[in-house]
């Protein structure tokens, strides 16, 4: 294993973490998912089967991270967060429907933050902690607030980084 995890961690089977990752302890990750290289996955964080997640991410403390979800690479997630797969939950009825959450490149989300089954999060977005995104985030955008709207559009700000 060329990885690091905690005794304490649950790694189930057929999983695959990349080379250089680190998993937190008390995490649990489920049958399927796959972890990408040089990504650090925080204290008590739960990732769903069959998640993707890609190179260099940072997930804090207490992430919740349900089934159908892809985060590509160098993605920042605050403790946390929770990326839901259904949108209308009930009590004792199994969801008709999981719903994917794609979160795209070089996105960050703020500590708090839920992402709602069904959205796509565009390259180099900014989420507001504890902002609650119910619909896709166009790229370069900051959203915040409950439900997240768009305050500012950072396509300038990243061209003048350039």
């Amino acid at each position: 294993m060329d990885f690091f995890y905690s005794v304490s961690s649950i790694i189930e089977e057929d999983v695959s973490v990349g080379q250089g990752s680190k998993v937190w302890y008390f995490t649990h990750i489920c049958h399927s998912a796959k972890i990408g290289r040089d990504t650090n996955v925080g204290e008590k964080c739960y990732i769903g089967e069959g998640s993707i997640i890609g190179d260099d991410v940072k997930i804090g403390n207490n992430v919740n991270i349900y089934p159908g979800t892809i985060i590509k690479n160098k993605v920042f997630i605050g403790n946390g967060a929770n990326f839901t797969n259904v949108r209308k939950p009930f009590a004792y009825r199994k969801a008709k429907k999981i719903l994917d959450i794609i979160i795209e490149d070089e996105v960050s989300i703020g500590a708090n933050a839920t992402i709602v089954g069904g959205i796509k999060i565009g390259r180099r977005a900014i989420i507001a902690d504890g902002a609650v995104v119910t619909k896709d985030v166009p790229d370069e955008c900051f959203v915040a607030g409950n439900p997240a709207r768009i305050k500012k559009n950072l396509k300038d700000f990243y061209d003048h980084k350039k």
